[in-house]
């Protein structure tokens, strides 16, 4: 019998308060100033974005962005989620660790599971907790929908059987530094 080899990659995002407006110019120049970070967007949303080339577990994922002094990313809005949405295997800032069924970003905010953001953002059916352990939640690291599901939070990825996916997509750690409110540049 085959393994399942899955590949999870990494969302960060820094702890950082941008006022809107006259902050902006200092996070573009924070941005360009942190090796391997770059601007990405989707319409005028924009987020700072690190890419790495590591695999890692959801906890190890929250080891790594606490190193770096930020934490998983959160895209709590349908502007943020369009970044990510082309990204495959990624874990989000977003679980039911503490409470079963009860979804939490990384800020501590609660996702309403009744939500318009919710239907649009996860697969249909998700988060569904299909197996005891699926407490993390991931970008299409379960089907080839550009959708969030909850997956195991011990998945540690690699490339061997992600046939039909870019080898250098999947090979990135990704962090972000998302701008205040809406985060908008």
């Amino acid at each position: 019998m085959r393994n399942l080899i899955v590949l999870i990659l990494v969302l960060c995002s820094f702890r950082v308060t941008i006022s809107q407006g006259t902050q902006r110019l200092s996070l573009l120049l924070k941005c360009k100033q942190s090796a391997g970070f770059s601007i990405y967007g989707q319409g005028t949303t924009k987020m700072c974005l690190y890419l790495g080339q590591e695999n890692k577990t959801y906890v190890e994922a929250q080891a790594d962005c606490t190193s770096r002094n930020s934490r998983l990313a959160i895209f709590n809005t349908l502007e943020k989620f369009q970044i990510v949405e082309p990204m495959p295997n990624v874990w989000i800032g977003l679980d039911d660790i503490a409470t079963e069924g009860t979804y939490r970003w990384a800020d501590g905010s609660i996702l309403d599971l009744q939500s318009e953001l919710k239907k649009k953002i996860f697969y249909p059916g998700e988060p569904n907790a299909y197996y005891v352990v699926e407490n993390c939640v991931c970008q299409r690291c379960w089907s080839s929908s550009e959708k969030l599901v909850d997956a195991p939070c011990n998945w540690k990825l690699s490339l061997q059987d992600l046939s039909g996916m870019d080898r250098q997509t999947t090979q990135k750690l990704i962090a972000s530094i998302p701008l205040s409110g809406a985060a908008k540049i």
